[in-house]
């Protein structure tokens, strides 16, 4: 085929396209490539129409450096390519798709829900395959029609302590996504420059986190360079903000446990974001009411005068061994109506024991509870992180230990959960052992043993596992600082 000339937009002498156009097929792609440095997004699209004009046929593109379109959507290179025939119009698309996605570029795909670069006609429109829940939402919203004005903001019949819990749990999940991601919250989800993020995306991202993860602690003489690229995969997929310059670059690489933890944390938020934004996009709501519905939890703030507010208030402090430094702000009662009916009561031993996670995961943990670190089907969830006895949730029962995995938030305070655990019989453990999935046949639980004098133990802290979700149910949410 013969080299087609491509026209920049609002060159002279470029031909004429009229304004109403068929999409015939487009795709938004990006390559994240950390050894070049390169950030860059590349959309084509395939246009025809059937009004008088010289060309029937067009394909336009868009492409330029993604960090560049956060500051200006109009970012970037426009050209269109100009054709009388539908099969070298389709030829062309192909070409340049190929090219773009071929092992030397390294392009992939974007699922977007709505893609922001491209046509104008284009953007708004959604982009590359969408899955289904993406899909329902998008169908749903267009049966809506127009948009009708938004109703005034009713006043909250929330108890005030609730309204400012739910309130701060929200924005620091939010401030935490949209400062680890190139991306911002609107009221149809989670928008990066390119677009608005599927779940399909996400999950795609994902992926590419897990597979860095098992090469990260793999012995492969490639493991440098493997990292390198799965790191630009995983950028690709979910849009960062990187930096221009190589260091920036080489900084970017997830090569620590960290750095793991952290992207892990950040896939996951963005998957429990988009599930309690729903329907009616709470996240760009201000109405708390919408919020605090979208978790489907019950929450009441406990009186500090009240006996079971001093029961767990005691719990907490009286629980520190290693230092004394955990000052109780507030207590509130939990309920996961799931959580709740799926609680297994046969099993004996059962405990209050502590759970500590970072401010920005409560959004996530009071709306779905505390999951297993490995794939929970029904849930839709994929979680690559593991402890020192294997794929189970953990818990404490000393506060300043869970405090650690904690972190805080705009009024420097903290929270972790008070459990009710099924223990039954314990299986003691005072070595590390990775890759349990559940106790020894005979046990229902597992109990790596703290070190202390007289006991000669790898664990320096007690650590308490299930092994079934079953076996655990958030009863109480502790507000603290330390």
């Amino acid at each position: 085929m013969a080299k087609v000339k491509a026209w920049k937009l609002g060159a002279a002498g470029a031909p004429s396209y009229p304004n109403d156009f068929e999409i015939v097929k487009k795709a938004v792609l990006q390559v994240t490539d950390i050894k070049t440095n390169k950030n860059k997004y590349y959309a084509v699209e395939l246009h025809s129409t059937t009004k008088a004009s010289d060309y029937k046929f067009r394909v336009f593109t868009h492409y330029g450096r993604t960090d560049d379109l956060e500051t200006n959507p109009n970012a970037g290179q426009k050209e269109s390519r100009y054709f009388t025939n539908a099969g070298e119009a389709e030829a062309n698309y192909q070409k340049i798709y190929k090219q773009k996605t071929s092992k030397s570029k390294g392009y992939k795909e974007v699922n977007l829900a709505s893609s922001k670069i491209g046509s104008q006609k284009a953007r708004g429109t959604s982009s590359g395959d969408i899955d289904d829940k993406t899909l329902e939402k998008l169908n749903q919203k267009g049966k809506k029609g127009k948009k009708a004005a938004k109703p005034k903001v009713k006043k909250s019949t929330l108890p005030v302590a609730i309204q400012s819990l739910v309130s701060y749990l929200y924005a620091e999940a939010t401030n935490a996504l949209t400062t680890q991601a190139n991306a911002k919250i609107t009221a149809d989800g989670i928008e990066t420059p390119l677009g608005i993020l599927t779940l399909g995306q996400i999950e795609k991202g994902e992926e590419y986190l897990e597979k860095a993860f098992k090469t990260f602690n793999s012995k492969k003489r490639n493991r440098v360079s493997e990292l390198e690229r799965l790191s630009g995969e995983f950028y690709s997929a979910i849009p960062h903000r990187i930096g221009r310059s190589r260091k920036a670059a080489q900084e970017a690489i997830l090569d620590t446990l960290a750095e793991f933890e952290q992207k892990i944390e950040l896939v996951q938020l963005m998957k429990d974001m988009l599930s309690v934004n729903g329907d009616e996009g709470v996240l760009f709501d201000s109405e708390v009411d919408g919020k605090y519905k979208a978790l489907g939890c019950e929450l009441g703030a406990l009186d500090s005068k009240v006996k079971e507010y001093k029961e767990i208030a005691d719990l907490v402090l009286k629980s520190q061994i290693k230092h004394k430094r955990i000052k109780v702000h507030n207590v509130y009662k939990v309920k996961r109506p799931g959580d709740w009916e799926a609680f297994d009561d046969k099993v004996t031993n059962q405990r209050l024991l502590f759970h500590g996670s970072r401010i920005q995961n409560w959004v996530g943990i009071l709306s779905r509870g505390i999951l297993l670190p490995k794939i929970v089907v029904s849930m839709g969830v994929h979680r690559t992180d593991a402890g020192w006895l294997g794929n189970g949730i953990y818990f404490g029962d000393a506060a300043c230990t869970s405090s650690f995995y904690t972190s805080a938030g705009k009024k420097s305070t903290r929270f972790m959960a008070v459990a009710r655990v099924g223990l039954g019989k314990m299986k003691e453990y005072k070595k590390i052992t990775y890759g349990l999935s559940s106790p020894p046949k005979g046990y229902d639980s597992c109990h790596g043993v703290r070190s202390k004098k007289g006991v000669s133990s790898q664990f320096a802290d007690d650590e308490y596992v299930v092994y079934r979700a079953e076996q655990q149910r958030i009863e109480y949410l502790v507000e603290f600082k330390i």
